[in-house]
């Protein structure tokens, strides 16, 4: 039997073949720049991004008579009867569409003379590098530096090469310099209006004169004992055997709220600097403080499926193809958990703006959704590794927006609805839009949801319930939670029945029949909002007993607004409601799952404590994956974590299956049909992997929950769990047979351990001392 805590290769991802399209590139990244690397037979190119460059500038969105159509959507909704016009009238609610992140440009690398044999590539996750090496030409390396603020790409071959280097970019108001005989600088500015593409209108790009951020970039290059020349726009490196590039960019970003500056010279200067500082450091030195800073983060879980050794050498793309061809391969899901932190580390680091829909790397001017911050799910998701992995610095670029969001948001709360605290829709972008999106020509079951920073600041609470640290709670949590709550004291409106409702209300995304057959989206209280609600409610509770104020009118309001919110819903079928009835759904198979938040990422759906919400939940699942669920990477990443709250292994491991067979690119990024790339499946298959391993709410440290019945042995170290406490398990045939415990301080753990397993039901823990219990297999 193979031992799972035996040393093996770190996780990679491998090809044997030139990168053909952003599907098969290594990404790379520091938080605040990006760079795909597309290596090829004779030219590099590496995409480059930087968290800050997006389109458009600071605006606000206000309707003047906003009250007084919010008046109107609830009559038609709640005395009429009347979803379809409801959700006319609310049309005159939307503002303009959010802006759209986007890419810097391109440093490409031409190699003088193709090499003979097989391109190899290769992304070390745990070393954060990526290599390509073609035959017996230059080996290149690359990787991206936090510490150092710098993308270096390192070239070094048996024998003399030549090299040309070159940048280029697809923006207007285009420049190229050679500021010094060894520097090469671009720049330009993106455009003033990028709106998102729709299947049903086409709508150009807006390039302004004057208008959209300026940005500017450089390559600086070390060349050894090479010559090198500045040739017209380009760099050339002759007769070397060795050359590092170093590449920095800036943008003219100075705050969410704040135009960006116009002053091609200060960007030049910043980038000049942050190349002067890193080649002071020198390439070794770069490189060794470039892994030590990753190593720290990555190196803090390990998860280890043993399968067949041979497979550790095979290319990533041709593994994936042997799983969905039904041949087993744990190692490929240890590798893909491994990759979804190693994405968050490179995509959200403190200081830099929050991951995007495509973490921190886009390629198109004009891409899909904008490549924003989509709150009805898709960022949330993003994060949900951050605590469970033990990533929390990762999570601050997320935390740190709410604050500025609640400020866009208390303008939108009052403009549109004369609601005081915040509020915040489904789309979010730099400049924090928090308004309804869409024009007056979209249909509400987008814009109409005003629980995204609901949603949003529920990690901000998860985030102290990991730490363990109440001043987080009462600092940070509670002025937050506090307009939150404003807003929705003031927000919600009683219905026939004299409870507390949230109508205009939607289900993310979806739609149902009404009585007359028409395809509707607005309801009286979506399942959703009530678990939000519930969540939203018990966290300002609670944090403004952390924070002293228990005793002030607000809460004592909302303890009150608490008992009037209706329940969820259980149909006459045994499934839980999406609806405020059991009405008939539009799309039976559809994509999102927000009835079952209670379940999964929320807490309040439990097995143990709530069993007969949680067969309701369980009952929806399978039904909604019969009729065809799932049907994105992120949903079906959602499910595997649902079912892991569940504890059905097996179901989540026909789960992972269906992501790797129809949801994964050659390079293990998720994909959203037909083909395009968004993230947050990939780092939600890595939250819901650590789901499957451990789980810490409602009071319990529950170990091995829900094991895929096919990693029949294994390890995981560092897992996180609430308190905090690290959590390392082992397990041999299907048995859970070891587990240490690490706590920050004194505590008493409640265990639940599977079945079969004896064990006590709870264990004391010394702060910071390492309590190891073990079971007879």
């Amino acid at each position: 039997m193979p031992d799972p805590t035996a040393a093996r290769p770190g996780p990679r991802i491998r090809f044997h073949r030139p990168a053909t399209s952003w599907m098969d590139a290594l990404p790379l990244g520091n938080g605040r720049l990006g760079a795909m690397v597309h290596a090829g037979r004779t030219r590099d190119r590496i995409a480059l991004n930087v968290d800050t460059l997006w389109s458009g500038g600071p605006r606000s969105h206000g309707v003047p008579d906003g009250p007084a159509t919010l008046a109107e959507v609830r009559r038609l909704l709640l005395d009429e009867g009347d979803p379809a016009a409801a959700g006319t009238a609310s049309h005159r609610l939307q503002g303009p569409n959010s802006q759209a992140y986007q890419p810097l440009g391109d440093l490409l690398v031409d190699l003088a003379a193709p090499a003979d044999g097989d391109c190899r590539r290769e992304l070390d996750l745990t070393r954060a590098v990526a290599t390509a090496r073609t035959g017996a030409g230059p080996v290149r390396t690359a990787f991206c530096s936090a510490p150092d603020d710098v993308l270096v790409l390192r070239l070094r071959g048996d024998d003399p090469f030549d090299v040309t280097v070159g940048l280029r970019h697809p923006h207007a108001e285009g420049w190229t310099l050679h500021p010094d005989p060894v520097t090469l600088a671009a720049g330009g500015r993106v455009p003033a209006h990028v709106p998102p593409p729709h299947p049903d209108r086409s709508e150009p790009v807006v390039y302004r004169p004057g208008e959209g951020m300026c940005f500017g970039y450089a390559v600086r290059v070390l060349a050894g004992a090479g010559t090198v020349t500045a040739d017209g726009g380009s760099l050339r490196i002759t007769g070397t055997r060795e050359a590092t590039l170093l590449v920095a960019a800036e943008t003219a970003y100075r705050g969410w709220d704040r135009v960006p500056h116009d002053d091609r010279r200060r960007l030049l200067d910043a980038v000049r600097a942050t190349l002067d500082a890193a080649a002071a450091v020198g390439p070794y030195r770069l490189a060794a403080r470039h892994e030590a800073d990753h190593r720290a983060l990555f190196g803090r879980v390990q998860l280890d499926l043993p399968g067949d050794p041979a497979l550790d050498a095979v290319p990533t793309d041709d593994r994936l193809a042997r799983v969905r061809a039904g041949q087993p391969d744990p190692g490929l899901a240890a590798t893909l958990f491994a990759y979804g932190r190693y994405l968050l580390i490179a995509a959200s680091r403190p200081g830099s703006q929050p991951a995007t829909l495509q973490g921190v790397w886009c390629e198109d001017v004009q891409p899909a959704w904008s490549s924003n911050h989509t709150t009805n799910i898709n960022v949330q998701m993003t994060y949900w590794a951050a605590e469970t992995t033990n990533l929390p610095e990762c999570h601050q670029p997320l935390l740190d927006m709410l604050d500025e969001l609640a400020v866009s948001g208390t303008r939108t709360a009052r403009s549109l609805y004369d609601c005081a605290g915040w509020t915040a829709h489904h789309n979010v972008d730099l400049w924090r839009t928090s308004w309804p999106v869409g024009e007056g020509r979209d249909d509400p079951m987008w814009a109409m949801w005003p629980m995204g920073g609901v949603w949003l600041t529920r990690h901000l609470v998860d985030h102290a319930a990991f730490a363990g640290d109440d001043d987080v709670l009462a600092r940070r949590a509670w002025p937050l939670l506090r307009g939150l709550a404003a807003f929705f004291l003031d927000y919600l409106v009683p219905d026939r029945t004299g409870r507390l409702v949230s109508a205009p209300s939607t289900s993310p995304e979806n739609t149902y029949r009404d009585p007359s057959g028409r395809e509707v989206s607005l309801d009286v209280m979506a399942t959703m909002d009530v678990w939000l609600l519930r969540d939203l409610f018990r966290a300002t509770l609670a944090a403004a007993d952390r924070a002293g104020h228990a005793d002030d009118d607000l809460i004592r309001r909302v303890r009150a607004v608490r008992e009037r919110l209706p329940a969820p819903l259980v149909a006459p079928d045994g499934r839980l409601c999406e609806w405020s009835a059991p009405v008939p759904e539009a799309d039976p198979g559809h994509r999102h799952l927000s009835h079952l938040y209670g379940l999964y990422p929320g807490t309040a759906v439990d097995p143990v404590d709530t069993p007969v919400w949680a067969a309701a939940a369980r009952r929806s699942l399978r039904a909604r994956l019969d009729a065809g669920g799932g049907s994105t990477g992120w949903s079906r990443a959602w499910t595997i974590g649902l079912w892991a709250r569940l504890g059905d292994g097996a179901a989540a491991a026909e789960g992972l299956r269906e992501l790797f067979t129809h949801h994964t690119a050659p390079n293990l990024l998720n994909l959203q049909p037909p083909a395009t790339f968004q993230i947050d499946g990939t780092l939600g298959v890595t939250a819901a992997i650590a789901e499957l391993l451990v789980q810490s709410h409602n009071g319990r440290l529950r170990l091995l929950p829900a094991l895929p019945p096919d990693w029949p042995d294994g390890a995981v170290r560092g897992l996180r769990a609430r308190g905090p406490v690290l959590v390392d398990l082992t397990w041999r045939a299907g048995r859970l047979t070891s587990a240490t415990v690490t706590a920050a301080h004194d505590r008493t753990l409640v265990l639940t351990l599977p079945p079969g397993v004896p064990g006590p039901p709870r264990v004391h823990v010394r702060a910071h001392i390492p309590t190891t219990l073990t079971f007879p297999h």
